[in-house]
């Protein structure tokens, strides 16, 4: 069996995926003060609060969707571009951040670093499941 084509592959990563969004999914939603620490956010009224909990009911959901597809080989497709998606934008809005704001610090260096890893899988087993599947 090719490595490329090995279902565990898949497996993995997206146990890998959906084990990272629903750490910070989860995190996000019941302590967004300490995420926010971390990324040097801060809250300057209820809104804010509620945005944030927004966005990481969403990266919950990403993991939830993850795990899922871990068994319901039949979302994967679906699943990867998603995931490519999302984290593309993050990239690209990383990158005009650079050029907008000026050169990140390392904490941005690694978040960058894992967006461009996620995009980057996420963007091969799509391409590879979807030309699998034609």
């Amino acid at each position: 069996m090719e490595i490329i084509n090995n279902p565990v592959i898949d497996k993995v990563l997206l146990l890998l995926i959906a084990f990272e969004y629903l750490l910070f999914g989860l995190w996000g939603l019941i302590d967004p003060i300490a995420i926010s620490n971390m990324i040097g956010l801060t809250f300057n009224d209820i809104t804010a609060f509620s945005e944030f909990r927004a966005q990481y009911t969403f990266f919950t959901s990403l993991g939830v969707f993850s795990f899922i597809a871990i068994f319901k080989k039949e979302i994967q497709i679906r699943t990867y571009f998603i995931l490519a998606l999302l984290n593309g934008s993050f990239v690209i809005g990383r990158i005009l951040g650079i050029f907008i704001d000026g050169m990140p610090d390392q904490t941005l260096w690694t978040i960058f670093a894992v967006d461009l890893a996620v995009f980057l899988l996420c963007f091969w087993r799509f391409k590879h499941l979807t030309v699998k599947t034609s």
